[in-house]
């Protein structure tokens, strides 16, 4: 039988590497180590290959016919090598979540260091648009997503209500209390697009949408949590993104209005991962704990 050649799979990662920098020292960057050792894995492989693969200049190396030929052959095959080994490793240390900007900012990352406390190795990516934004890019492990009620939610698994009161700042609160101010004599923050959420709250309260007196606008439900904070206005608020201020004293829920449910967080998986499973175990665990505070507030 005839003796199979031996070559070396590094020395054909390295060729890869020199033929598309077309530099010894760049080629030696990318790898994390010198010059001379990318040098010697390539005489090593023309040597067991019988070939030249370069042209040597002062400081730059060009592929030879021979060369430029076993680059087409072998450069998308020690691609797919990378990029599944690369693959392979994210999945088991690192998870990539997607969620609206207020979400990310006011809950999601705050509690991140509770993940971290009981997963250590595990490394989160976030990435965040506003409600209205681009979907979630397709590497995405984690998806979580506010649905109206009604919508349609199939294939993505619940994770909480999403539970809204009026709060105003304490001090716009101070200001009206013995006025006997209502809602409705407040100037209104709007973060929903066509007011949908004040729509259900006063469905909920027998309130014309009319007596509302709309202020200010803003595209994310954190822009007018802040200016909420500042005394602009009333907003109708989700209980889950609110807990920071509610707790410290900056905002205040206007009295007398239970929370009214407007829908739902819920999440949906682009893994089976071990650390994806990791994840949704811990994030479901979490907002069972702020669904019962929400309830408990009521």
């Amino acid at each position: 039988m005839q003796q199979r050649h031996r070559v070396s799979l590094n020395a054909v990662r390295v060729f890869v590497i020199a033929a598309r920098t077309g530099s010894l020292t760049a080629a030696g960057v990318e790898l994390g180590v010198t010059a001379s050792a990318v040098s010697h894995q390539l005489k090593k492989l023309e040597i067991e290959l019988g070939a030249n693969f370069f042209r040597r200049g002062h400081n730059t190396i060009s592929l030879t016919e021979a060369g430029t030929r076993f680059y087409q052959d072998v450069a998308s095959a020690v691609g797919l090598i990378e990029r599944s080994a690369e693959a392979f490793y994210r999945d088991e240390s690192e998870v990539t979540v997607h969620a609206t900007t207020s979400l990310a900012l006011r809950w999601l990352i705050p509690s991140l260091d509770r993940f971290r406390a009981r997963h250590p190795e595990v490394r989160v990516r976030v990435e965040t648009n506003s409600a209205r934004g681009v979907a979630a890019g397709v590497d995405c492990d984690i998806d979580i997503r506010h649905f109206r009620p009604g919508t349609a939610a199939d294939g993505w698994e619940y994770l909480a209500r999403d539970l809204r009161r009026p709060v105003v700042s304490q001090h716009l609160l101070s200001a009206v209390a013995d006025r006997e101010v209502s809602v409705t004599g407040l100037p209104v923050l709007q973060c929903c697009a066509g007011n949908w959420d004040w729509d259900l709250w006063c469905a909920a309260f027998d309130t014309p949408r009319a007596a509302l007196s709309f202020a200010h606008t803003f595209d994310t439900d954190d822009a007018a949590l802040h200016a909420c904070v500042a005394g602009l206005g009333v907003m109708l608020a989700p209980t889950i993104l609110t807990l920071r201020e509610m707790a410290s004293g900056a905002l205040a829920a206007w009295p007398a209005y239970r929370p009214i449910e407007t829908g739902s967080y819920r999440y949906r998986r682009g893994s089976e991962s071990r650390v994806v499973r990791q994840f949704c175990s811990w994030m479901s665990g979490e907002m069972r704990g702020l669904d019962d505070v929400a309830t408990g507030s009521q």
